[in-house]
């Protein structure tokens, strides 16, 4: 009885994670709906032997192993499925089925305790490695590495303690026990078990919410159409740089840039052409600039690119290269050939500039160099500049359509 009320609150520490899953379900994201029914079924298996006192063996034996064998499984599809790749559904089932039909075996025909353990920490042992495997090699997917180390930890000390259990049962020489009736090393493997099993499905929890918070993140910092940095996320790195400027006197170019003749492709072409331009502007410019480089999108067609630690005659090369990069890449929109070619406008931090004052400097020497004939870089002049009038987020966005159109 004392066994059985501890499988029952291992089940119910089981399932502690099976409330926070289900909401995820909404959210579309691969692998949560395996998620979940794996760690129902592992909550299934534990409450089998918590139910043994009132259960026929022959069912509650075969109900835990079937169930556990097919919660392993589903984590299997489950993180194949969240990290894109071939579920491999018929193949795992088939694995499944017949390790099943092994328990069946060994449990109505002729009663093999030993085999059963056996067999069950061997499918838990290979299953939970080839889970550590995957998450392994798709480790650099996720940028908190503390959940994906978390992660391992908890499927790699799953599969050491099913390996340690074969080798106790095999060559350590020790004989199996009913877990009803363990001995102490029946007991240590319950006592492990109730850590590592809970531990698995909080880490698949914490993996599912990660990688929700993280795209949540990555919509605030990029640009959706253009994947440059966003606008909030471009300006605040502009305030952070030139308060590292003004504190150690740093160096800092700014380069507005606005691709030439935007309207007359969205015309001929359409708003899905133009879009198609914008990305393709943004991929050439990203290509050709410092890795170090911040390049951000302003809004329709305008863009930015910070420059880090430049002096003014690198900053120009810099600008320039931008400039023959797109003239060297056209874009191809249904079948044509489109040129394409940008302006830009550069200034360089002054003492005391705000970040309004230095893109209003560069605004300047866009214009110029528009005036000037396009498809190349003015230099600001030194001095100061009107601030950069401020949008509201209505009149940015009516300005952002309106440059489309």
């Amino acid at each position: 009885m004392t066994t059985s009320l501890f499988f029952l609150m291992w089940g119910l520490a089981t399932a502690l994670a099976l409330p926070l899953l289900v909401p995820f379900h909404a959210r579309e994201i691969g692998g949560v709906k395996a998620f979940t029914a794996a760690n129902a079924l592992a909550v299934l298996s534990l409450l089998a032997y918590a139910s043994s006192a009132v259960v026929p063996p022959g069912v509650y034996v075969i109900v835990s192993n079937a169930a556990w064998v097919c919660s392993l499984s589903l984590v299997y599809i489950g993180v194949r499925q969240f990290f894109c790749m071939p579920a491999h559904v018929l193949r795992t089932a088939g694995l499944g089925a017949l390790c099943t039909l092994a328990f069946a075996l060994m449990l109505y025909g002729e009663d093999n305790l030993g085999g059963r353990m056996l067999l069950f920490s061997a499918y838990t042992c290979a299953g939970a490695l080839a889970i550590g495997r995957l998450i392994f090699r798709q480790r650099g997917r996720l940028q908190t590495r503390g959940v994906m180390l978390y992660l391992m930890v908890a499927i790699f000390g799953l599969a050491a303690l099913h390996a340690l259990r074969v080798a106790v049962y095999t060559v350590g020489g020790q004989a199996p026990a009913s877990m009803l009736d363990p001995s102490p090393w029946g007991l240590f493997f319950i006592v492990c078990g109730a850590v590592t099993v809970p531990a698995l499905f909080l880490a698949l929890l914490l993996l599912v919410q990660t990688s929700l918070s993280e795209q949540m993140q990555a919509a605030l910092t990029f640009d959706s159409l253009t994947r440059a940095y966003s606008r909030r996320s471009i300006l605040d790195e502009l305030e952070r740089e030139l308060r590292r400027c003004k504190r150690i006197g740093g160096r800092l170019a700014v380069l507005v840039l606005d691709i030439d003749h935007f309207k007359s492709i969205n015309d001929r072409h359409g708003h899905a052409g133009g879009d198609t331009a914008l990305r393709h502007y943004a991929q050439v410019i990203q290509r050709a600039v410092r890795a170090s480089d911040r390049f951000g999108r302003l809004g329709g067609e305008e863009f930015v690119l910070l420059m880090y630690d430049c002096d003014p005659a690198r900053a120009l090369v810099q600008a320039q290269r931008v400039c023959d990069a797109l003239r060297d890449a056209p874009l191809h929109l249904q079948g044509a050939e489109v040129p394409m070619t940008t302006s830009g406008g550069l200034a360089l931090y002054q003492a005391g500039d705000t970040a309004d004052g230095i893109l209003a400097r560069a605004d300047a020497a866009l214009y110029r160099a528009k005036q000037q004939g396009r498809d190349r870089v003015e230099m600001a002049w030194t001095g100061r500049a009107a601030a950069r009038p401020q949008l509201d987020g209505a009149s940015a966005l009516r300005q952002g359509e309106e440059s489309t159109a």
